[in-house]
């Protein structure tokens, strides 16, 4: 583990995000989470035969009941709240690498393969959520209170091409009240591939809530 992991209680992450460049993690979750990113790559560019299917479905199982004898809270979960590390050890969206952060701005990368491809490029469901990565981050900085996704309108100028870089920008470009309003753009190179304007929100406080917990688990 890494000098900077250790400085940091990675097994008890908190919500509050610090919001600063991400840097390389080397521990034990953060493996977990690489590999369960693997697996996501894997089976998408596989044909299995149904016999390798089902032992691999079988493997899967073993670890999904694993992992339940650790199951928490959401409120004490890691996955989604290691800010420091790319991805915030979350599986779903693209691993975003943050590189320059301001009150008002910030800059990021992030690489997507054929598990988040929509035919050769990447889907167009895949962008909005990387803009509301970096979008988000940037509205909630700078002791901001927590404020939600309002809406994104996102322009669609060209192919994301997958296994090749792109760069993602972020900007607050105004204040009303509690509405706050930002702008972003991703770039493959020197091509503009989209755009993106959104609106956040900053939350009541009895918009703050856990209004999903009494529903959790049902069907498991």
């Amino acid at each position: 583990m890494t000098d900077t992991a250790t400085t940091l209680d990675i097994w008890n992450p908190s919500w509050p995000d610090p919001f600063q460049p991400t840097v390389d993690p080397d521990d034990e979750y953060a493996a977990l989470v690489e590999a369960l990113r693997e697996v996501q790559e894997a089976v998408t560019r596989s044909r299995p035969t149904p016999e390798a299917a089902a032992a691999a479905a079988a493997a899967l199982r073993g670890v999904a009941q694993r992992m339940r004898t650790h199951e928490v809270d959401e409120d004490f979960q890691i996955a989604g709240k290691r800010w420091e590390i790319p991805g915030k050890a979350h599986a779903l969206a693209p691993v975003l690498h943050i590189d320059t952060v301001t009150d008002t701005t910030a800059t990021g990368r992030v690489t997507v393969g054929r598990f988040h491809s929509g035919r050769y490029a990447m889907n167009g469901g895949v962008t909005p959520l990387i803009f509301d990565e970096l979008l988000a981050r940037l509205a909630n900085s700078a002791g901001r209170p927590w404020g939600r996704t309002a809406y994104l309108t996102v322009n669609f100028r060209a192919l994301a091409p997958l296994h090749t870089e792109l760069t993602v920008t972020a900007e607050l470009v105004g204040q009303e009240g509690r509405k706050r309003f930002l702008r972003g753009a991703m770039y493959h190179g020197d091509v503009l591939v989209a755009d993106v304007d959104g609106l956040w929100v900053e939350l009541k406080p009895e918009q703050t809530h856990n209004i999903s917990k009494d529903l959790e688990g049902r069907d498991r």
